[in-house]
C-alpha cells in the first residue's frame, strides 16, 4: 500500500494491553519486574476538512506516545482511512 500524502494527526488516547505481559528479565523479585506491555494508541487525523480516528497498535519494544503528542499520518489520498504511523521516529 502506497501511503502517498501526509498530515498531522494528535494522539487522542494510549491504552495499555495489560493482559499481554512480556517479561525482559530471566530472574524476577516480583511479578512486574522487568515486565513491559504493548499498547493501543487512537489517533485523531483530518483530510480535507473530513475527520478520521484510527487505533494502531504500539510493540512493547517502542515506548508509547503520550496523550496529546502530535504525530505525522501517512496516508493514500485516494483511500484516507487507509493510513499509517511510524511511532518509533526520533524527534
Amino acid at each position: 500500500m502506497k501511503m502517498s500524502s501526509e498530515t498531522s494527526g494528535i494522539v487522542t488516547d494510549v491504552k495499555k494491553i495489560w493482559w499481554i505481559k512480556i517479561n525482559t528479565k530471566p530472574i524476577r523479585r516480583h511479578a512486574l519486574d522487568g515486565a513491559r506491555f504493548p499498547h493501543f494508541a487512537t489517533v485523531k487525523y483530518a483530510v480535507d476538512g473530513v475527520e478520521f480516528t484510527k487505533r494502531f497498535y504500539i510493540s512493547w519494544r517502542i515506548d508509547p506516545p503520550l496523550k496529546g503528542t502530535e504525530v505525522i499520518v501517512r496516508y493514500n489520498s485516494e483511500n484516507p482511512k487507509r493510513c499509517k504511523i511510524d511511532f518509533d521516529q526520533e524527534e
